[in-house]
């Protein structure tokens, strides 16, 4: 290959457009605009300033021959000073006179580079004045330019240059000449180069937010070039670990939660002289908004295998979990879920991907939801280690946990049940995999190893560290090695939903006992503060309107309750039958739709409550859905088939 062919060939690399070039072009365009808009008040004013001192002092000493030079340091001041004044009728005066921002910097540019290059090649042999011309060319790559861009002004101002030495005939023999002139052309070879590196950069970051959107089909392709690539192994596992990286999701801390999170995969490699892991737990924390609340939603999964069928499996929860967050953020009907609901759908719908690989890739795993305000904690449990508290200086596991299969078993029916829980001001919630508990505490020479077998262990390394994540690894380092993958994830509520019941609260209770229901409102109402007001003062406010029929207002301080703790299952179904009794007064749907709302809530939580599977058919059945409200009577007959209320229901429905 000629050197001529090769030029054009690698010129031609560089300024061919790739696919998201092409597609982003206008996009692209404009945030350069808006990048250089940004520039155009310090740069302004740097230029007003910022060869005053040569035009009026260091030219004149230096080379009073050249007079020119003077006008040349005041022309950059005056061009910059009129583009002040145009930032400032822009500013002030809402007209659109600098433009959209890259015009500023294309013509102070053209002006720096080009006219410097010129004047600097009349006095070339001066070193002095040559290295001015290097901080203009170098100064070039940091400016929101395009390719070409950068190109075409480098070309320019070379041109001028030699245009100039040409001209003028500076004496470039000496060796302090031919010094200047090597450096000169390293900067710009330098400048050349860096310009297009950080314009990819720039392009990369812009293009990033687009991504996200095409990261599940990237993923789907990328696993099927992994199965056909079994002969590279480390290739494998390298590009595994490149598409696994970008899943791991931490979004920035707000609220009263603090989030750690940690991830030691087993499988070790290494590839191209660097050292990589791969295996399969994952981790993930994001905020999420739903019904206007503010919740910290996480997962943290282990899929079954080793190395890259382990990856495999995390990969495919990663991509589809991030899915469904990118949906939840951005589709509003999707984020107006309960969050019992959104925990039931986000479990179908990873059931549903996985139950397509037939049973060969299954994944353990605690996906929940952290309420930031109350402190409330949902979440599903799928054959994962047990959920662990960290309260007041002691570990212990989180009591009545529901558990199922893991994602990916078929032909087991079973019903989810969401957990909730309630944590205090300081709580730390822990989950993690198994691998925090398969610690090798021992391994003869031969090979052979003692692997510890008591989940206690773990609890007492927790204590050890006093609930510090960071700590607690090194502790569990201590007492032994990983024999498998290792993740953690740390949830500490610092919130404050602790609220102490008012001074008259106590004998309002006992009024209310003695039936005395006028008497327990005027001691509430004496100290009832709505700002402080406890879930139990609440509770017995709503009591006492419900025995004064007034319903309504009872409904009003059963929801205040709800808003303080919705972990109260109990409160939650009262409030629906509350819902209900209302809408039997009024006749509005609405109330019934909300009663309907909080009792599917109540079996999202516990299925087999039959109170609340009476009262759901019910509200089916005056909302005129009879094949729901007799599924759900069906229900009932399973679990108590001679209940007195069953049969009366079923012959209304009928």
């Amino acid at each position: 290959m000629s050197f001529v062919s090769f030029t054009k060939k690698t010129f031609k690399s560089l300024f061919e457009l790739d696919e998201d070039r092409k597609k982003y072009a206008k996009d692209y365009l404009d945030d350069l605009h808006r990048q250089a808009r940004l520039l155009h008040l310090p740069g302004s004013f740097i230029g007003v300033f910022v060869w005053l001192g040569f035009a009026f002092d260091t030219d004149k000493k230096l080379h009073p021959e050249f007079p020119e030079l003077f006008y040349f340091r005041i022309g950059l001041s005056l061009i910059c000073l009129f583009f002040l004044m145009l930032y400032f009728v822009d500013k002030y005066f809402k007209i659109r006179a600098r433009g959209k921002g890259l015009g500023w910097a294309y013509f102070l540019f053209l002006y720096l580079l080009n006219a410097t290059a010129f004047l600097t090649g009349r006095i070339a042999d001066d070193p002095t004045y040559v290295s001015g011309l290097q901080i203009a060319v170098m100064s070039l790559v940091f400016m929101p330019f395009q390719r070409r861009t950068i190109v075409l002004f480098y070309i320019g101002s070379i041109f001028c240059f030699l245009t100039s030495v040409l001209i003028f005939h500076p004496n470039l023999s000496t060796d302090s000449a031919s010094y200047s002139m090597q450096n000169l052309a390293i900067s710009y070879l330098v400048g050349f180069f860096s310009g297009f590196i950080i314009e990819r950069f720039r392009f990369t970051t812009f293009i990033s937010r687009h991504r996200i959107l095409e990261k599940n089909k990237e993923i789907s392709l990328s696993m099927a070039q992994i199965q056909d690539l079994k002969t590279k192994q480390d290739g494998d596992y390298f590009l595994t670990t490149l598409l696994f990286n970008p899943l791991v999701g931490k979004e920035v801390e707000s609220g009263f939660v603090k989030i750690d999170y940690t991830i030691r995969q087993h499988k070790k490699f290494s590839f191209r002289e660097k050292e990589y892991e791969l295996g399969g737990d994952y981790v993930s924390v994001y905020n999420l908004i739903l019904q206007g609340k503010k919740y910290k939603a996480f997962v943290n999964g282990d899929a079954m295998g080793k190395s890259i069928q382990g990856a495999g499996g995390a990969i495919v929860l990663g991509a589809v979990y991030n899915s469904i967050i990118i949906r939840s953020k951005m589709d509003p009907n999707s984020s107006n879920r309960s969050p019992e609901r959104w925990l039931k759908d986000c479990f179908t719908d990873l059931q549903k991907v996985f139950e397509t690989f037939d049973g060969g890739m299954l994944v353990s795993a605690i996906f929940g939801l952290l309420e930031e305000t109350s402190g409330t904690l949902y979440y599903i449990n799928l054959e994962h280690p047990w959920m662990i508290l960290f309260r007041d200086g002691k570990a212990g596991f989180v009591e009545n946990e529901h558990h199922f299969y893991k994602l990916g078993v078929t032909g087991i029916p079973s019903q989810i049940a969401i957990s909730v829980f309630k944590l205090k001001q300081g709580d730390k919630i822990f989950c993690g995999s198994d691998g925090k508990d398969d610690i090798v505490i021992e391994e003869s020479s031969g090979g052979k190893r003692i692997i510890n077998e008591d989940e206690t262990q773990f609890l007492q390394r927790l204590e050890e560290a006093n609930g510090n994540l960071y700590e607690m690894e090194s502790r569990l380092k201590s007492y032994g090695s990983f024999s498998d993958d290792f993740s953690l994830i740390s949830l500490e509520y610092t919130g404050e939903n602790h609220f102490k019941p008012s001074k008259n609260y106590f004998e309002a209770k006992d009024a209310m006992l003695a039936h005395d229901f006028e008497k327990a409102l005027d001691l509430l109402s004496e100290s009832f503060n709505p700002v402080v007001a406890s879930p139990k003062e609440l509770k017995l406010l709503a009591r006492l309107y419900e025995k004064k029929e007034n319903l309504l207002q009872a409904l009003e301080y059963a929801g205040m309750v709800l808003e303080i703790d919705p972990s109260d299952t109990a409160w939650l179904l009262h409030t629906s039958l509350l819902f209900k009794r209302v809408f039997a007064q009024t006749k509005f749907m609405t109330y019934l739709g909300e009663a309907q709302e909080l009792s599917e809530r109540v079996r999202l939580r516990d299925p087999e409550n039959v109170k609340n599977l009476i009262h759901l058919a019910d509200i089916y059945r005056l909302q005129g859905d009879k094949e729901r409200a007799n599924y759900l009577l069906s229900k009932v007959g399973a679990e108590e088939e001679n209940h007195p209320i069953l049969k009366r229901l079923v012959n209304k429905i009928s």
